[in-house]
């Protein structure tokens, strides 16, 4: 089937859209996750943005048995049709089952680390109204808590914000969820207190040791707005965003096309 098919244009009712992120929850592996394929597609930060993922989605076609599409995460807030997004990536995971991968962003807070703006709980409430929307917003929130935070591909390690800068045990990854989440690149060694208030900024030497250990060629993330994409580390790391538009007015936004150990982006 084409993947457009699985674009949510409606929210539909509650109970309706309950039950599609009830049964999502319930297909999701928690922690980290390894998938070997011969194609990936990877979509970055969605904030809401269902029109350009639809485009997105109409370039991407199918997805065959051994392709796979993974998102990084932030879904929700900021955009206009945040409800539907959710929906879509629900529906996209319940029909591709284990060819579709939904990563955890830092907009899927951590019950003690709450991103700005949070406002999916606000866009529940205008379509479900105040009872319905916060019985749907506390579903959705058990579903951020059981999302998987990376993912090793073949050569490749995706993930929404950055590498942990302290721990370098594979076996540990998921430990540095916060790190995970929020972390970004900076054109530097080491590391230092990350201007967001929250996590680091990690250096070249951090990702050359991290892509030695996992037997990596490149790191793949979201968390930063650019034009589609943009390249740290002499191209070692990739970040990929997938909206366009308010609040970023970005022009452009990107897919990456992941084979043979090598990464291509599409323009949308």
């Amino acid at each position: 089937m084409k993947i457009t098919d699985l674009v949510a244009e409606d929210a539909g009712n509650y109970s309706d859209f309950i039950a599609y992120i009830v049964r999502f929850r319930n297909s999701i592996k928690k922690g980290k996750v390894n998938v070997h394929s011969k194609k990936y597609y990877v979509i970055g930060d969605i904030h809401g943005d269902v029109k350009t993922l639809s485009k997105i989605y109409g370039k991407i076609g199918e997805i065959g048995e051994n392709e796979t599409i993974i998102f990084l995460g932030d879904y929700g807030d900021r955009g206009e049709y945040q409800v539907e997004a959710w929906k879509t990536v629900a529906m996209t995971k319940l029909v591709l089952g284990e060819r579709a991968i939904t990563l955890r962003g830092n907009h899927e807070p951590l019950p003690d680390v709450t991103p700005y703006p949070h406002d999916i709980k606000y866009r529940l409430v205008e379509k479900f109204g105040k009872t319905y929307g916060d019985k749907t917003y506390s579903e959705l929130f058990l579903t951020f808590q059981e999302l998987p935070v990376v993912m090793f591909g073949d050569k490749f390690i995706a993930l929404h914000g950055g590498l942990p800068v302290k721990d370098f045990r594979i076996d540990r990854i998921v430990d540095n969820v916060v790190e995970l989440l929020w972390n970004d690149p900076f054109e530097s060694i080491g590391y230092e207190p990350s201007p967001r208030g929250i996590g680091y900024l990690f250096g070249k030497d951090i990702t050359e040791k991290w892509l030695s250990i996992t037997n990596s060629n490149f790191l793949i993330r979201g968390h930063e707005p650019c034009e589609g994409f943009m390249v740290n580390h002499d191209g070692l790391v990739y970040t990929v965003f997938s909206m366009t538009g308010k609040p970023y007015f970005n022009s452009k936004a990107a897919f990456g096309i992941i084979e043979n150990g090598n990464v291509n982006f599409e323009f949308i």
